[in-house]
């Protein structure tokens, strides 16, 4: 499970397409579509429910959309807070 991959389901959730949220990822629709069945085939578990337009998350896929936020929301203060760490370490 990768940080990108979360990104992506994150993505696809907020979009509700995977055409779209490629797009906002500056990936092609097939390299989101792979990274998250590799997600999916990590956690053994669908997250999206594809036969649907919009696509929408299955029940447990919207726990995991729901973890990752926030796992990418710490990932993000995380940075931010190493950035400010360092504008006070570096010359």
């Amino acid at each position: 499970m990768t940080l990108v991959q979360l990104e992506y389901i994150v993505a696809v959730d907020t979009y509700r397409s995977f055409v779209h949220a490629a797009e906002k990822c500056f990936v092609t629709q097939p390299t989101l579509s792979m990274q998250i069945q590799k997600l999916e085939d990590f956690l053994n578990v669908k997250i999206f429910d594809r036969s649907k337009q919009p696509v929408i998350p299955t029940e447990i896929g919207a726990q995991i959309i729901s973890q990752a936020r926030i796992v990418l929301q710490e990932n993000k203060k995380i940075k931010e807070n190493y950035i400010f760490i360092l504008s006070f370490i570096l010359p």
